[in-house]
Protein backbone atom coordinates (compact mmCIF):
# COMPACT_ATOMS: atom_id res chain seq x y z
CA UNK A 1 0.00 0.00 0.00
CA UNK A 2 1.27 3.03 -1.12
CA UNK A 3 1.00 6.23 1.51
CA UNK A 4 -0.92 9.33 0.26
CA UNK A 5 1.53 12.16 -1.36
CA UNK A 6 1.15 15.34 -0.03
CA UNK A 7 2.33 17.83 -2.46
CA UNK A 8 3.71 21.18 -1.56
CA UNK A 9 2.75 24.52 -3.87
CA UNK A 10 6.71 24.89 -4.27
CA UNK A 11 6.46 21.87 -6.91
CA UNK A 12 4.78 24.22 -9.07
CA UNK A 13 7.05 26.87 -9.05
CA UNK A 14 8.56 28.96 -10.95
CA UNK A 15 12.62 29.08 -11.84
CA UNK A 16 14.07 29.04 -8.26
CA UNK A 17 11.68 31.27 -6.64
CA UNK A 18 9.57 30.38 -3.51
CA UNK A 19 5.99 30.74 -4.54
CA UNK A 20 2.60 31.19 -2.63
CA UNK A 21 0.41 31.54 -5.24
CA UNK A 22 0.04 29.56 -8.83
CA UNK A 23 -2.41 29.85 -11.26
CA UNK A 24 -2.31 28.17 -14.71
CA UNK A 25 -4.41 26.75 -17.47
CA UNK A 26 -5.83 23.63 -16.69
CA UNK A 27 -5.05 22.06 -20.05
CA UNK A 28 -1.41 23.25 -19.30
CA UNK A 29 -1.35 22.14 -15.80
CA UNK A 30 -2.57 18.47 -17.06
CA UNK A 31 0.11 18.63 -19.16
CA UNK A 32 3.16 20.27 -16.89
CA UNK A 33 1.90 18.87 -13.87
CA UNK A 34 0.33 15.52 -14.65
CA UNK A 35 3.00 13.29 -12.75
CA UNK A 36 1.94 15.11 -9.90
CA UNK A 37 -1.75 14.28 -10.07
CA UNK A 38 -2.10 11.09 -11.74
CA UNK A 39 -3.43 8.93 -8.25
CA UNK A 40 -5.24 10.49 -5.28
CA UNK A 41 -3.08 12.65 -3.56
CA UNK A 42 -3.35 16.00 -1.20
CA UNK A 43 -1.97 19.15 -0.74
CA UNK A 44 -1.11 21.33 1.84
CA UNK A 45 -2.35 24.52 -0.01
CA UNK A 46 -5.95 25.80 -1.23
CA UNK A 47 -6.89 25.01 -4.63
CA UNK A 48 -9.62 25.93 -6.85
CA UNK A 49 -10.75 24.42 -10.50
CA UNK A 50 -12.85 25.73 -12.73
CA UNK A 51 -14.04 23.22 -15.77
CA UNK A 52 -15.07 25.36 -19.58
CA UNK A 53 -14.31 22.69 -21.11
CA UNK A 54 -14.76 18.63 -20.69
CA UNK A 55 -16.19 15.91 -18.81
CA UNK A 56 -15.30 13.05 -16.36
CA UNK A 57 -15.29 12.45 -12.87
CA UNK A 58 -13.41 14.22 -9.89
CA UNK A 59 -13.06 12.15 -6.76
CA UNK A 60 -12.59 14.64 -3.66
CA UNK A 61 -12.60 12.63 0.00
CA UNK A 62 -14.61 9.57 -0.87
CA UNK A 63 -17.51 11.98 -3.09
CA UNK A 64 -17.60 11.65 -6.78
CA UNK A 65 -18.58 14.51 -8.41
CA UNK A 66 -19.56 14.87 -12.57
CA UNK A 67 -17.46 17.09 -13.91
CA UNK A 68 -18.59 19.22 -17.07
CA UNK A 69 -17.76 22.97 -18.23
CA UNK A 70 -19.29 25.11 -15.30
CA UNK A 71 -17.62 22.81 -12.71
CA UNK A 72 -16.43 24.84 -10.18
CA UNK A 73 -14.26 22.89 -6.89
CA UNK A 74 -12.66 24.25 -3.86
CA UNK A 75 -10.71 22.15 -2.22
CA UNK A 76 -8.97 22.84 1.18
CA UNK A 77 -5.75 21.54 2.20
CA UNK A 78 -5.46 17.84 3.55
CA UNK A 79 -8.62 17.02 1.11
CA UNK A 80 -7.09 13.71 -0.93
CA UNK A 81 -8.89 13.75 -4.33
CA UNK A 82 -8.10 12.46 -7.81
CA UNK A 83 -9.70 12.31 -11.09
CA UNK A 84 -9.99 10.93 -14.82
CA UNK A 85 -11.02 13.51 -17.36
CA UNK A 86 -11.81 13.70 -21.19
CA UNK A 87 -9.05 14.35 -23.71
CA UNK A 88 -10.21 18.16 -24.21
CA UNK A 89 -10.39 18.95 -20.67
CA UNK A 90 -9.63 22.41 -20.39
CA UNK A 91 -10.37 25.58 -17.46
CA UNK A 92 -8.25 27.11 -14.95
CA UNK A 93 -6.77 26.61 -11.63
CA UNK A 94 -5.06 28.17 -8.98
CA UNK A 95 -3.45 27.34 -5.63
CA UNK A 96 -2.36 29.81 -2.76
CA UNK A 97 -1.28 28.77 0.88
CA UNK A 98 -3.12 29.69 4.20
CA UNK A 99 -0.22 32.37 5.07
CA UNK A 100 -0.70 33.99 1.77
CA UNK A 101 -4.26 34.56 2.10
CA UNK A 102 -3.82 35.59 5.85
CA UNK A 103 -1.14 37.67 5.33
CA UNK A 104 -3.48 40.45 3.16
CA UNK A 105 -7.05 40.00 5.26
CA UNK A 106 -7.83 40.32 8.68
CA UNK A 107 -10.50 37.16 9.01
CA UNK A 108 -8.28 35.47 6.89
CA UNK A 109 -8.90 31.70 5.14
CA UNK A 110 -11.17 31.11 8.83
CA UNK A 111 -13.63 33.34 7.32
CA UNK A 112 -14.43 31.19 4.70
CA UNK A 113 -16.37 28.09 6.82
CA UNK A 114 -17.33 26.02 3.38
CA UNK A 115 -13.86 25.02 3.42
CA UNK A 116 -14.52 23.11 6.71
CA UNK A 117 -13.91 19.26 6.90
CA UNK A 118 -17.15 19.15 8.89
CA UNK A 119 -19.63 20.51 6.37
CA UNK A 120 -17.31 20.68 3.27
CA UNK A 121 -19.05 22.16 0.29
CA UNK A 122 -16.35 21.78 -2.90
CA UNK A 123 -18.68 22.40 -5.61
CA UNK A 124 -20.72 24.35 -7.15
CA UNK A 125 -22.31 24.38 -10.85
CA UNK A 126 -21.96 27.44 -12.76
CA UNK A 127 -24.32 28.43 -15.53
CA UNK A 128 -24.99 31.47 -17.91
CA UNK A 129 -24.11 34.53 -16.56
CA UNK A 130 -22.53 33.17 -13.26
CA UNK A 131 -20.38 31.16 -15.71
CA UNK A 132 -19.33 33.74 -18.01
CA UNK A 133 -18.03 36.05 -14.56
CA UNK A 134 -16.18 33.23 -13.29
CA UNK A 135 -14.32 32.76 -16.50
CA UNK A 136 -13.69 36.52 -16.78
CA UNK A 137 -12.15 36.37 -13.17
CA UNK A 138 -10.03 33.33 -13.40
CA UNK A 139 -8.43 34.59 -16.33
CA UNK A 140 -7.54 38.32 -14.72
CA UNK A 141 -5.80 36.05 -11.80
CA UNK A 142 -4.02 34.05 -14.74
CA UNK A 143 -3.44 37.18 -16.63
CA UNK A 144 -1.94 38.83 -13.33
CA UNK A 145 0.14 36.11 -12.26
CA UNK A 146 1.89 35.99 -15.18
CA UNK A 147 2.62 39.37 -15.34
CA UNK A 148 4.90 41.54 -12.97
CA UNK A 149 2.02 44.73 -12.41
CA UNK A 150 2.53 46.98 -9.54
CA UNK A 151 0.70 45.28 -6.05
CA UNK A 152 0.00 42.03 -8.01
CA UNK A 153 -0.14 40.04 -5.38
CA UNK A 154 -2.79 41.99 -3.93
CA UNK A 155 -5.02 42.13 -7.01
CA UNK A 156 -5.27 38.25 -7.96
CA UNK A 157 -6.03 38.17 -3.81
CA UNK A 158 -8.87 40.39 -4.54
CA UNK A 159 -10.12 38.89 -6.87
CA UNK A 160 -10.23 35.30 -5.59
CA UNK A 161 -11.81 36.63 -2.54
CA UNK A 162 -15.13 37.68 -4.64
CA UNK A 163 -15.12 34.31 -5.67
CA UNK A 164 -14.87 32.67 -2.26
CA UNK A 165 -17.47 35.43 -1.78
CA UNK A 166 -19.93 33.95 -4.37
CA UNK A 167 -19.58 30.38 -2.82
CA UNK A 168 -20.27 31.34 0.47
CA UNK A 169 -23.09 32.83 -0.09
CA UNK A 170 -24.01 29.66 -2.63
CA UNK A 171 -23.10 27.80 0.05
CA UNK A 172 -25.40 29.73 2.60
CA UNK A 173 -28.62 29.58 0.39
CA UNK A 174 -28.60 25.60 1.31
CA UNK A 175 -28.88 26.47 5.19
CA UNK A 176 -31.83 27.43 6.78
CA UNK A 177 -33.36 30.57 6.20
CA UNK A 178 -31.84 33.90 8.52
CA UNK A 179 -29.68 31.09 9.90
CA UNK A 180 -26.35 33.35 8.47
CA UNK A 181 -27.33 36.09 11.01
CA UNK A 182 -27.85 34.02 14.06
CA UNK A 183 -25.98 33.41 16.95
CA UNK A 184 -26.11 29.88 16.24
CA UNK A 185 -23.89 30.37 13.15
CA UNK A 186 -20.91 31.26 15.30
CA UNK A 187 -20.86 29.17 17.90
CA UNK A 188 -21.03 26.51 15.33
CA UNK A 189 -18.14 27.61 13.57
CA UNK A 190 -16.00 27.58 17.14
CA UNK A 191 -17.23 23.90 17.51
CA UNK A 192 -15.87 22.95 14.08
CA UNK A 193 -12.78 24.42 15.09
CA UNK A 194 -12.24 22.54 18.06
CA UNK A 195 -13.17 19.19 16.31
CA UNK A 196 -10.32 19.93 14.13
CA UNK A 197 -8.29 20.17 16.50
CA UNK A 198 -8.78 17.71 19.20
CA UNK A 199 -10.80 15.27 17.22
CA UNK A 200 -8.30 12.07 17.14
CA UNK A 201 -8.09 12.59 21.54
CA UNK A 202 -11.95 14.02 22.25
CA UNK A 203 -14.57 12.23 20.89
CA UNK A 204 -17.69 13.52 23.71
CA UNK A 205 -20.16 16.01 23.06
CA UNK A 206 -19.88 16.64 26.85
CA UNK A 207 -16.28 17.01 25.94
CA UNK A 208 -16.54 19.87 23.75
CA UNK A 209 -19.59 21.38 25.45
CA UNK A 210 -17.51 21.98 28.53
CA UNK A 211 -14.83 23.49 25.82
CA UNK A 212 -17.46 25.87 24.78
CA UNK A 213 -18.54 26.46 28.42
CA UNK A 214 -21.82 25.33 27.51
CA UNK A 215 -24.16 21.96 28.13
CA UNK A 216 -24.29 19.35 25.79
CA UNK A 217 -27.96 19.65 25.34
CA UNK A 218 -27.45 23.58 24.21
CA UNK A 219 -24.46 22.87 21.54
CA UNK A 220 -26.96 19.67 20.48
CA UNK A 221 -29.60 22.49 19.54
CA UNK A 222 -27.28 24.42 18.16
CA UNK A 223 -25.45 21.84 15.85
CA UNK A 224 -29.07 20.46 15.15
CA UNK A 225 -30.13 24.30 13.93
CA UNK A 226 -27.26 24.88 11.70
CA UNK A 227 -26.67 21.59 9.93
CA UNK A 228 -29.15 18.92 10.86
CA UNK A 229 -26.79 16.53 12.93
CA UNK A 230 -26.25 15.61 16.22
CA UNK A 231 -22.93 16.96 18.30
CA UNK A 232 -22.16 13.23 18.12
CA UNK A 233 -22.88 12.60 14.27
CA UNK A 234 -20.37 15.50 13.52
CA UNK A 235 -17.85 13.92 15.56
CA UNK A 236 -17.75 10.99 14.02
CA UNK A 237 -18.16 11.89 10.98
CA UNK A 238 -14.73 13.68 10.84
CA UNK A 239 -13.48 10.61 12.52
CA UNK A 240 -14.84 8.20 10.27
CA UNK A 241 -13.24 10.38 7.04
CA UNK A 242 -9.97 10.57 8.51
CA UNK A 243 -10.45 6.65 9.21
CA UNK A 244 -11.23 6.75 5.49
CA UNK A 245 -8.08 8.50 4.76
CA UNK A 246 -5.70 5.99 6.68
CA UNK A 247 -7.35 2.67 5.89
CA UNK A 248 -7.17 4.09 2.11
CA UNK A 249 -3.50 5.17 2.19
CA UNK A 250 -1.80 4.53 5.31
CA UNK A 251 1.12 1.50 5.22
CA UNK A 252 0.06 1.15 9.28
CA UNK A 253 -1.64 -1.83 10.26
CA UNK A 254 -5.26 -1.94 11.66
CA UNK A 255 -4.18 -1.93 15.21
CA UNK A 256 -2.13 1.03 14.53
CA UNK A 257 -4.31 2.96 12.51
CA UNK A 258 -6.98 2.31 15.52
CA UNK A 259 -4.88 3.47 17.85
CA UNK A 260 -3.95 6.27 15.62
CA UNK A 261 -7.60 7.67 15.79
CA UNK A 262 -8.06 7.43 19.70
CA UNK A 263 -9.21 4.03 19.89
CA UNK A 264 -7.31 1.69 22.28
CA UNK A 265 -9.47 -1.47 21.26
CA UNK A 266 -9.25 -2.85 17.77
CA UNK A 267 -12.75 -4.32 18.07
CA UNK A 268 -14.47 -1.04 19.47
CA UNK A 269 -13.05 1.07 16.34
CA UNK A 270 -13.93 -1.74 13.71
CA UNK A 271 -17.38 -2.28 15.26
CA UNK A 272 -18.13 1.99 15.33
CA UNK A 273 -17.07 1.97 12.05
CA UNK A 274 -19.03 -0.67 10.37
CA UNK A 275 -22.13 1.02 12.32
CA UNK A 276 -21.16 4.61 11.02
CA UNK A 277 -19.78 3.70 7.24
CA UNK A 278 -22.05 0.79 6.72
CA UNK A 279 -19.25 -1.44 5.63
CA UNK A 280 -16.48 -3.29 7.72
CA UNK A 281 -13.05 -1.60 7.98
CA UNK A 282 -10.73 -4.50 5.36
CA UNK A 283 -13.80 -4.72 2.98
CA UNK A 284 -13.65 -0.60 3.00
CA UNK A 285 -9.78 -1.07 2.52
CA UNK A 286 -10.19 -3.71 -0.03
CA UNK A 287 -12.77 -2.03 -1.73
CA UNK A 288 -11.12 1.68 -1.77
CA UNK A 289 -7.62 0.48 -3.08
CA UNK A 290 -8.68 -1.75 -5.82
CA UNK A 291 -10.64 1.19 -6.70
CA UNK A 292 -7.55 3.63 -6.16
CA UNK A 293 -5.61 1.32 -8.21
CA UNK A 294 -8.50 1.53 -11.44
CA UNK A 295 -7.27 5.34 -11.30
CA UNK A 296 -4.05 5.72 -11.45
Amino acid sequence: MNEIAVLNINQFRKADTEEHFYANTLANHLVTSHKHIEKPHKHDFYAVILFTKGTGQHHIDFRTFEVHAGSLFLMAPGQTHSWSLSAEADGFIFFHTKAFYDLHFTKGMDGFTFFSPLRNRCELVLEGAAFDEAKHRFARILAEFCGNAFKRDAFMLSIVSQIYIDFERAAADDMQPDVGQHVYYGKFHDFEKLVERHFLTEKSAEGYARMMHMTAKHLNRINKAVVGKTTTDIIADRVMLEAKRMLMYSRKNLSEIAYDLGFEDYGYFSKVFKRRVGVGVREFQSQSQSQSQSQS
